[in-house]
């Protein structure tokens, strides 16, 4: 099984959280957006490399990505800065090639 297309967007997601999370440092959030993002850039780079790797384990990384990358988008979605609305549509992106390569 080809993982680029999911491990593309696992990079991409982490660097969106990488910058929602910056971009929201001194800023007052309502739930949990920064949280959410660091969690989320975090599993996204353990995904990224697993895959490279072709591990055992891919699935499962997999599989808590996309739970982390719904978490990770419902929480930024709620925000009006453009930074938390493009982080929460790149997990939304995450979530989906996690997926897919979990069915």
């Amino acid at each position: 099984m080809s993982y680029e297309e999911c491990i593309k967007a696992c990079l991409d997601c982490a660097m969106d959280c990488e910058n929602c999370l910056h971009e929201m440092i001194g800023i007052k959030s309502h739930n949990d957006c920064p949280y959410c993002c660091r969690e989320c850039l975090e599993i996204c780079i353990l995904c990224a490399q697993a895959m490279s790797r072709d591990s055992k384990y891919v699935k499962d990384y997999c599989r808590l990505c996309a739970d982390i990358c719904d978490w990770c988008s419902e929480q930024c979605a709620e925000h009006e800065y453009d930074h938390c609305k493009r982080c929460s549509e790149s997990c939304e992106r995450c979530a989906e090639e996690c997926r897919k390569v979990t069915a």
